[in-house]
């Protein structure tokens, strides 16, 4: 089931993607493959489910959205400082996956996506630092804007936004993936992808500028205006008011 946030773009279900319609085009965000590796060699040895989780998500995504284009708005890989061995085989396997399944898969870098030229060119995946779908911009979110870019609407990952709630009177809270649309002061809006990796499960959003790490929400969001789209698993997404209206609700977990 398609629930449309804005204009042509929809999200897709209970999960962490969106479609954008008029580009018959798959978005998804921070899938951070590698990042099991990157714990058990901190000593912290969690499932290796990040691969599984993330082919299913998109298989699911495609079959009710026919998309024949899959975009990855950064951080497809989670170690900064090398290709992890295991990060190596789960990237190979990931791409080559998704590209029997797609026409062009494309990755808009993040910050974690270092050594990724190399690689992409060996699997035929296209690396972008920025792109545009006519008046769509897509970018990761960890820099900031080029004064100069004017859009409709700005699509990014990097936050992993989810959104805390808070029962006023038992004072028990829940934790939810969240798609957060905001107003941005140059004009047009940011729709903050929630991340598809399954360990990353996400900053609480606050009308706070400090709670955010993206330098576009910082310095340009109008954050009390910032919309949530909160992912119910099972059920799909419930369009919530804007963050002004329900602070007294909101609890930061």
């Amino acid at each position: 089931m398609l629930f449309e946030i804005y204009g042509n773009i929809y999200a897709v279900g209970d999960l962490p993607a969106i479609y954008i319609k008029r580009f018959n085009t798959l978005v998804v965000a921070d899938i951070h493959l590698g990042f099991e590796e990157d714990m058990a060699s901190k000593g912290i040895f969690l499932p290796r489910v990040q691969l599984r989780k993330s082919i299913e998500i998109i298989d699911k995504a495609q079959n009710e959205t026919k998309a024949l284009q899959l975009i990855i708005a950064g951080d497809v890989k989670h170690h900064f400082e090398k290709l992890g061995r295991r990060e190596v085989r789960d990237l190979r396997e990931f791409f080559e996956y998704v590209s029997k399944r797609f026409e062009k898969v494309v990755v808009v870098r993040g910050n974690h996506d270092t050594f990724m030229y190399s690689f992409s060119r060996k699997l035929d995946v296209e690396l972008y630092d920025k792109l545009w779908l006519d008046n769509i911009l897509i970018v990761h979110g960890h820099r900031e804007l080029d004064r100069d870019d004017t859009f409709d609407i700005l699509i990014m990952g990097h936050e992993h936004p989810s959104i805390s709630l808070k029962d006023p009177i038992t004072g028990y809270g829940i934790k939810i993936q969240c798609h957060l649309l905001v107003p941005l002061k140059r004009g047009g809006r940011a729709l903050v992808l929630p991340a598809m990796g399954v360990y990353q499960s996400g900053t609480s959003v606050s009308i706070s500028r400090e709670a955010y790490l993206s330098p576009i929400l910082r310095d340009e969001g109008i954050l009390e205006e910032a919309k949530p789209y909160a992912i119910i698993e099972g059920e799909g997404i419930y369009e919530l008011p804007k963050l002004s209206s329900i602070i007294d609700l909101m609890k930061i977990i």
